[in-house]
């Protein structure tokens, strides 16, 4: 009730001082925002989950002392300190006189429409900028906490007990958000995956990735604004979930990238950090997170339905958002499964012309199903003897680019593929294969090893490719594909037979639910062998 009574005094400007014109409240699962201009102000609500306790006073002080200190890590200059709501008779005031009533993390204000989730639905982050993320968080975990103590919570024990607390407090969400099937399979192999992976999680304790991370690591707490990258709002309240994998974090982000349409930042950013920190182990466990990740989402917002002040048409709201986590959860186990009982080795083959995004697409897919990743521009420059990046704008058919020499590369190429599959690997080459008889021949490759063979044709609208390919050309690049090459080989590219299994992907379409379909399309052709 004396909180309510606070929620009313929130809404009035002058509560906050004689500058205060106006005020912004936002309300979370757990706390009150009050947006003021300069300065941001956050109460958090007198709740228990269980996993969260802010059922008194004195352990809402202790936790906004501790979102203080820890955000500091992160974003010193945007934390400020702890202040004291108090009562004087009726009258509530901030730093007042009287008797403490609550308290508040106070911050300094950041523009809403710079949190990174408006800048992704406007396409304004770009691989700049998922650069400068990495290497603060390289930084950050470079520099985060290590102990026994925080190494304990990366067993498996620690683990599972998370894992199960998501499924008991999810119960009520079966055949409202997720299906009974989904929440059966996914329940089923992630028990799986931690009964049979047991040493590769004590192989990450071993190697020192457990770690005081962020621990709520996603677009909603990330803001870029002036040329700055804020990273906000880490977990204070349970150290269960900031004592944890870097791989945890890192595949949370990732999940979200993939959740806000933007699968191909996603595999940039990973392919990214694990190119700083030479974590190759990640691509064992990535899924694995990414899945847990993307439950916890759909948990946390789901916990809305029982809040009894939102209307029916909000709740409809919610269960789409949930349900779309559920469904994301429910693929990344899918991925992961696989690695549970033995599988055929893949080999995907990218085909279009230049421009379409094969790079980004075979990319996304080395991610997904931790393929190697073999691409026929860095195999002909490296049989030249010459740098990746360096140019050759050589006309149509010749130079690099000969009938011969075209040829050669691809021998090369699918050579290599030969020997990975061959030894059980997954495969992604990335390349054009505009001829029927390449096509032939890594799939002739892909049944002399008993792979699984699937083509991802690339395609988009020509505007599309144009404005593409004239970025391109202005940055460091190891294609020299441009749009006089892209006339070309439209001219000369060979149709697919009935013997090409196919997928066609667009990724001009930034829809959440075309990229879902597509990709649960691929792994659907996968499961059918």
């Amino acid at each position: 009730m004396e909180q309510s009574k606070i929620f009313q005094s929130l809404k009035n400007p002058k509560f906050y001082g004689k500058d205060v014109n106006s005020v912004e409240l936002i309300q979370t699962h757990i706390s009150y925002i009050a947006l003021t201009g300069k300065y941001a102000y956050k109460i958090k609500k007198p709740v228990n989950f269980g996993f969260l306790d802010f059922s008194t006073l004195e352990k809402r002080k202790y936790f906004c002392e501790e979102e203080v200190k820890l955000n500091k890590r992160l974003c010193p200059d945007i934390y400020l300190g702890v202040v004291p709501i108090t009562q004087n008779d009726d009258n509530f005031e901030l730093s007042g006189k009287g008797k403490v009533v609550e308290y508040a993390v106070k911050m300094k204000e950041f523009p809403q429409e710079k949190i990174m989730t408006k800048l992704l639905e406007k396409d304004k982050i770009d691989e700049e900028i998922l650069d400068r993320i990495c290497d603060i968080l390289d930084n950050f975990y470079e520099k985060s906490k290590r102990s026994k103590e925080i190494n304990n919570y990366g067993s498996i024990k620690t683990i599972k007990k998370n894992i199960d607390e998501n499924f008991d407090q999810t119960k009520e969400a079966i055949n409202v958000a997720i299906s009974k099937e989904n929440f059966n399979y996914i329940k089923i192999v992630t028990n799986q995956f931690l009964s049979q992976k047991k040493d590769l999680f004590k192989k990450r304790i071993k190697n020192g990735f457990i770690r005081d991370c962020h621990g709520d690591l996603h677009s909603g707490n990330i803001v870029v604004s002036n040329n700055k990258i804020f990273i906000f709002d880490c977990i204070e309240f349970n150290k269960r979930f900031r004592y944890i994998d870097i791989a945890s974090d890192i595949g949370f982000f990732a999940m979200d990238l993939d959740f806000q349409g933007h699968p191909y930042h996603s595999c940039y950013f990973i392919n990214k950090y694990v190119e700083k920190t030479k974590d190759f182990g990640i691509f064992e466990i990535l899924n694995f997170y990414k899945c847990y990740r993307a439950y916890v989402r759909g948990k946390v917002i789901g916990f809305k339905l029982n809040d009894p002040h939102i209307d029916k048409k909000e709740k409809q709201e919610i269960i789409k958002i949930a349900s779309k986590y559920f469904d994301l959860a429910y693929y990344y186990a899918t991925l992961f499964s696989r690695g549970l009982v033995e599988s055929k080795p893949i080999f995907f083959i990218t085909s279009g012309l230049t421009g379409t995004g094969k790079t980004t697409v075979a990319r996304k897919i080395s991610i997904d199903y931790n393929t190697h990743l073999i691409s026929t521009d860095e195999v002909r420059k490296k049989l030249e003897g010459i740098d990746k990046f360096e140019r050759h704008h050589d006309a149509y058919n010749t130079g690099l680019y000969s009938p011969e020499k075209m040829l050669y590369t691809y021998d090369k190429a699918l050579k290599k593929a030969d020997m990975l599959l061959n030894k059980g690997e997954n495969v992604t080459m990335d390349a054009t294969f505009k001829t029927k008889k390449l096509r032939d021949l890594a799939r002739n490759i892909a049944r002399k090893n008993n792979a699984i063979f699937l083509i991802l044709f690339c395609k988009c609208p020509e505007e599309y490719i144009k404005k593409y390919l004239d970025e391109r050309i202005k940055k460091k690049s190891i294609s020299d594909g441009r749009w006089e090459i892209y006339l070309k080989q439209k001219n000369s590219f060979e149709e697919f037979t009935s013997n090409d299994k196919t997928v066609e992907i667009d990724i001009s379409k930034k829809s959440f639910y075309y990229q879902n379909k597509i990709f649960v399309d691929i792994l659907n052709n996968i499961n059918r062998g």
